[in-house]
């Protein structure tokens, strides 16, 4: 009975699976195979444009479970085969709803510009699993409709309970599109976001035509209208994914999109297959290219100006750098000028203090002592900070000169040591020297002291108790200084910056409030101008630091 019914409808064999004479509509392979060309197309294009953007992979996602649904589909006007028919329809009303599913998410995504948490994934999925649980069973397929020759299921209950959710979906959609508008964002994304949903709207509402219309009206080919809303959909997403939000910096990327539209627009007349449909067609395209040719002047016309505007800038930021340059080299020139000016008064006032404290000129009443302890040490502190200046203000103009010679870097530290000793004992505090072997160096003796003394200076300002100790040896064929104190220690991310110019570990002025933030600085510029490094460890805060000098032997 059946074969005889089968037999009288005269169905046509397809051998190329897709093309046969069952597609009796002349719309069928454009309102079909042109949507799934664009999906693919563009939903690649996005993806690899930013494979590691979230909204691009679903997206991307989205337009490939919309390809499947087409092709399925399309299978459906096409075969032959009554099983056939069956399981593509069955695995249609299982993807259908999916997509409604993907756009929600793709659209939670683009508002809020990340991934959602699982509680809203799973009310998203909560809907599908009814759907999914009953895809093979008669809930969703009750069996084929032979009292026709249209190529029919007789669907159940499962397929209006998609068209209920589909709605909700949609429901939601537009909802969730209404509270984005309220948002505190800058209306650009506002408006991006409008018309994000609008066109996911409409996408929706023509892929749905062509099923709701179909399944109350059994007219398919009513339906396959609906769908050429896909590709300007699916397109005007694509654009504002790569031109608006991600790629807003790049032109290019909008415009080669534009232009893989406009070939699909063109190469899907190729399936009219009625003279008649195709004047509609071509219409439809010709407004379609339009659009895209006024989208694609506008963004050429926005690049050019935009490059116009760049060499502009970057004609007055050419004059305002050399404006700079000139600015910094009178700063340093000036610098370098009241350097010298101040290093002659207050090398008198230092020299005066000590002759006078030393009795040079009469004894010296003892309520007079610590006043000319701190005059001493604050012009020794001032003489630092001059000679600091002085040399950033020949580093910055080049003309910093190294005197070269081969000395004892070990005897240069223990020297040091013993000048600076008086001043950590001042303060309470053990300085010594370990230096167990002589250590030759070819360098400026006079740049390599002010460094140790830079350096085991700033040891002693910053440790409150305990001591500084200054080691001298051979790390693989170098000479290595290493200050080490039992000071208030750094902390680990402030280390890298530490030898930038006014650079101060945090909370630095508590503990030594004369600080400039220069003396690191100057003796990281000085030790690089002897081919050698200079570097700072510590174990935390509270736990002291080690300066480590290299030199090369």
């Amino acid at each position: 009975m059946i074969d005889e019914l089968v037999l009288a409808c005269e169905w046509f064999s397809n051998p190329y699976f897709l093309f046969s004479g069952n597609v009796f509509s002349n719309l069928i392979y454009y309102s079909h195979l042109t949507p799934i060309l664009v999906s693919l197309a563009l939903g690649a294009y996005v993806y690899f444009s930013n494979r590691k953007s979230l909204v691009n992979k679903a997206l991307f996602l989205i337009t490939l479970i919309l390809g499947m649904w087409l092709l399925l589909d399309l299978v459906l006007w096409a075969t032959d085969s009554i099983r056939l028919v069956m399981f593509t329809w069955t695995m249609v009303n299982l993807i259908e709803p999916m997509i409604y599913a993907g756009f929600l998410y793709f659209i939670y995504i683009f508002i809020l510009g990340r991934d959602v948490g699982w509680k809203t994934k799973t009310l998203i999925v909560l809907p599908l699993l009814p759907t999914i649980f009953a895809t093979g069973t008669g809930w969703n397929v009750l069996g084929f409709d032979l009292t026709n020759c249209d190529r029919e299921v007789i669907e159940g209950p499962i397929a209006f309970y998609n068209y209920a959710i589909e709605i909700g979906y949609s429901i939601w959609i537009f909802l969730l599109g209404a509270w984005a508008l309220f948002r505190k964002v800058p209306v650009v994304q506002k408006r991006q976001t409008t018309l994000v949903v609008i066109a996911t709207l409409i996408l929706l509402l023509g892929f749905a035509s062509g099923n709701i219309i179909g399944s109350f009206s059994e007219d398919w080919t009513i339906g396959q209208f609906g769908l050429f809303v896909l590709p300007l959909c699916v397109g005007t997403l694509s654009y504002f994914v790569i031109q608006f939000r991600f790629f807003a910096k790049s032109q290019l990327a909008g415009i080669q999109m534009l232009i893989i539209a406009l070939w699909i627009a063109v190469g899907s007349i190729l399936f009219i297959q009625s003279l008649e449909y195709a004047r509609w067609v071509v219409g439809a395209t010709l407004v379609f290219l339009t659009l895209i040719g006024y989208l694609l002047v506008k963004g050429i016309k926005k690049e050019i100006e935009q490059r116009r505007q760049i060499e502009k800038l970057a004609g007055e930021l050419g004059e305002a750098n050399d404006r700079l340059k000139e600015l910094d080299q009178m700063k340093s020139e000036f610098l370098s000028i009241a350097s010298h000016q101040l290093r002659a008064p207050i090398t008198a006032v230092r020299g005066y203090a000590a002759n006078i404290n030393e009795g040079a000129y009469g004894e010296v009443p003892a309520h007079l002592k610590e006043p000319l302890d701190i005059v001493q040490e604050s012009a020794r502190l001032m003489a630092n900070s001059i000679e600091d200046y002085l040399n950033i203000s020949r580093i910055e103009q080049g003309r910093m000169k190294y005197e070269k010679s081969q000395f004892d870097i070990a005897d240069l530290a223990k020297k040091v040591v013993t000048e600076l000793t008086p001043v950590a004992a001042k303060r309470g505090l053990t300085l010594v020297a370990n230096a167990p072997e002589d250590l030759l160096v070819n360098a400026d003796v006079g740049k390599m002291k002010q460094v140790i003394v830079n350096l085991v200076d700033n040891a002693i300002k910053y440790t409150r108790q305990g001591g500084v100790t200054v080691s001298v040896e051979t790390v693989a064929g170098k000479a290595r200084i290493t200050i080490s104190d039992t000071g208030v220690g750094i902390p680990a991310e402030e280390i890298e910056g530490l030898f930038e110019k006014f650079k101060r570990a945090r909370g630095a002025n508590k503990v030594n409030t004369t600080g400039t933030g220069l003396g690191l600085y100057v003796a990281k510029q000085l030790v690089e101008g002897h081919s050698g490094k200079v570097w700072a460890e510590s174990d935390g805060a509270g736990k002291g630091s080690r300066f480590i000098v290299e030199l090369p032997l």
